[in-house]
């Protein structure tokens, strides 16, 4: 058996942390008709709430097989590292903690990843997402900037669900920001360096209240694309 690892950055979801881990739980049959085990890494990120105490007891009661990891460096970035680092699995998969994205797709993605891909995005903007206009432009604007500058045609750049191999992944992660622009970079150099292909997935409506700063984080990733 392989395994897969979820990444789940987390700052400050105790409303949405349970159904999260439940949700991608649910998947463990599937991914063993697979031939995959799964490990979810939540990496805690400066949480001064219950999410932590939450998981905890939730991945025990329902013999979830979650790691808490804690990451006291402010920035997606940082959790994104730290789970990285700290993922076991062939495939790593990336998924936010705020109950938007579809679980029940985890299977559905890693068949297509064994079909050869080295990496696989979503794509929330094309099935008409549950989405305020402000964040949908950021959104769409942010991608268009990214086809514009790196030349990879993805249709959703800011997405927070992806797969990739784990293999060669530390070098990828040179000189890469540490806030929301992670995703977004290493988003392109896996582009640049392997097969990859992207997913159209449906995008709900959030749990609890946003953690983005959609001026300052637009900012720094349209920054970090054109210094890229």
């Amino acid at each position: 058996m392989r395994l897969l690892s979820v990444i789940i950055p987390a700052h400050n979801e105790q409303e949405s942390v349970e159904r999260v881990l439940r949700d991608v739980d649910k998947q463990k049959e599937k991914l063993k008709d697979l031939h995959y085990d799964l490990e979810i890494l939540l990496v805690l990120n400066c949480c001064t709430d219950e999410t932590g105490a939450i998981a905890q007891r939730i991945s025990f009661a329902y013999d979830i097989p979650t790691r808490i990891l804690r990451e006291e460096r402010k920035g997606y970035g940082y959790a994104h590292r730290l789970g990285i680092a700290e993922a076991k699995g062939d495939i790593l998969l990336t998924l936010d903690c705020d109950n938007t994205y579809p679980a029940d797709i985890i299977p559905e993605l890693l068949e297509l990843m064994e079909k050869g891909y080295g990496f696989i995005t979503t794509d929330r903007l094309s099935l008409q997402p549950a989405m305020g206009k402000t964040s949908k432009l950021g959104n769409f604007l942010l991608t268009l900037a990214t086809r514009c500058l790196t030349g990879q045609k993805m249709a959703d750049s800011q997405s927070g669900m992806w797969l990739f191999r784990r293999r060669h992944i530390a070098d990828l992660l040179a000189g890469i920001g540490t806030g929301m622009e992670l995703s977004e970079q290493l988003k392109i150099r896996l582009a640049r360096s392997s097969t990859w292909t992207e997913v159209p997935i449906k995008y709900y409506e959030r749990t609890g209240d946003s953690k983005l700063n959609p001026v300052g984080d637009g900012i720094r990733c349209l920054w970090r694309l054109v210094t890229i």
